[in-house]
């Protein structure tokens, strides 16, 4: 049981040497500051933000989107919504599940998300990507974070991730 914001995970939008880097860090809950100007999901069971048209393509595993879908469930897809609680293979369904479960907003928390292009924040995500790949070329141009914040299981008490 947690009950700190420790799980984060980084998806510059740009391609590294053609392929996706996705790290999973355990970073202070505030590395990334959420709420103020970010867009919120929802209030729904399984629900999911409308499509979310992305300034900058993503480029993930061969493939380059141009929109983005915050699920409720703590994941993001990106040719539509996802209301899966339960992890599945061979969906077909390209996905960055940091945390897929069963998360129920109806009882509290806040999903919220924001494509973010700051100079403090691209320098921020600069850094960490450089840290964990010293030998790999990288400048962030935007970032995508998503939050979900507080977000109780579908039984139980509140707990908070990010996606940056």
């Amino acid at each position: 049981m947690f009950n700190h914001c420790l799980l984060r995970t980084y998806v510059p939008l740009e391609d590294l040497n053609n392929s996706l880097t996705l790290q999973l860090l355990l970073v202070p809950a505030n590395f990334l500051p959420f709420g103020n100007g970010d867009v919120v999901n929802p209030i729904s069971d399984d629900g999911s933000s409308e499509a979310i048209y992305l300034q900058q393509p993503f480029k993930y595993f061969g493939r380059t989107y141009n929109q983005i879908y915050v699920n409720n469930n703590g994941h993001l897809t990106f040719t539509q919504p996802l209301s899966a609680y339960v992890p599945y293979l061979n969906a077909g369904i390209d996905i960055i599940a940091p945390l897929w479960t069963d998360l129920f907003n109806v009882n509290g928390g806040t999903i919220s998300y924001r494509e973010d292009t700051s100079s403090a924040v691209l320098a921020q995500v600069t850094q960490a990507v450089n840290q964990y790949f010293p030998n790999v070329p990288f400048t962030a141009t935007s970032a995508f974070v998503a939050t979900w914040d507080s977000v109780p299981y579908y039984s139980d008490e509140g707990r908070c991730f990010y996606l940056e």
